[in-house]
């Protein structure tokens, strides 16, 4: 309980202030202790900020959940989940975009390990749907996305609070992916209004 707290206080002030700018002291201040009492919890501020990393990447994970048979479905399920974080903890995803060089070594490489597994969950995912293109064009594609979803968590707040939000990002990622040889249906052009009347006394003639 006492941990929770001391990792809500460090993610406001990290959100607010950056990592580098906030003392131990700080840290304690926001969860209503003392300093040197975070230090009967983490070992210091390099841990708190490394627990915060894992948090996010738990998050994600627990929100894109297992794999879904229909690779169409299965990606909306990963843009919804991304989004959905994105959108709903600003704090932890600014910590997430920002201060990934904070880390110390041992931490950025568990962080690069989980990052590439992610990835690696998109990009499954990305050449079901685009079965046309390269490998490395998948790829790209995936980073390209998951970087559009990042991004979300930087709209002004009004966007992020409308209905809605969620539903877009999801749709533009659906979207993004929908071309010809893909496994998303593509529908039939419809003739301008102008052509179709043009079209209508013709078929009447023939019938009649």
């Amino acid at each position: 309980m006492r941990d929770r707290v001391i990792l809500d206080a460090a993610k406001a002030l990290f959100a607010e202030q950056g990592f580098e700018a906030v003392g131990v002291d700080q840290i304690g201040a926001g969860a209503g202790m003392t300093g040197p009492a975070i230090y009967r919890h983490f070992r210091g501020k390099d841990e708190i900020l490394a627990t915060l990393f894992d948090e996010a990447m738990d998050r994600l994970l627990t929100l894109t959940g297992t794999r879904l048979h229909d690779p169409m479905e299965d990606l909306r399920n990963l843009a919804r989940g991304h989004a959905e974080f994105a959108l709903t903890d600003r704090e932890l995803l600014s910590i997430y975009a920002r201060e990934e060089r904070a880390l110390t070594k041992d931490h950025r490489r568990r962080l690069v390990r989980r990052q590439r597994s992610y990835v690696a969950r998109w990009t499954e995912s990305l050449a079901a749907c685009m079965p046309t293109r390269s490998e490395a064009q998948v790829e790209a594609a995936a980073y390209a996305l998951i970087g559009m979803l990042l991004g979300a968590s930087h709209w002004p707040r009004g966007l992020i609070t409308a209905d809605g939000a969620i539903d877009l990002l999801v749709d533009l990622v659906e979207n993004a992916v929908t071309e010809p040889g893909s496994v998303a249906p593509q529908s039939a052009p419809k003739a301008p209004a102008a052509v179709a009347k043009k079209r209508a006394p013709a078929a009447r003639k023939r019938v009649s």
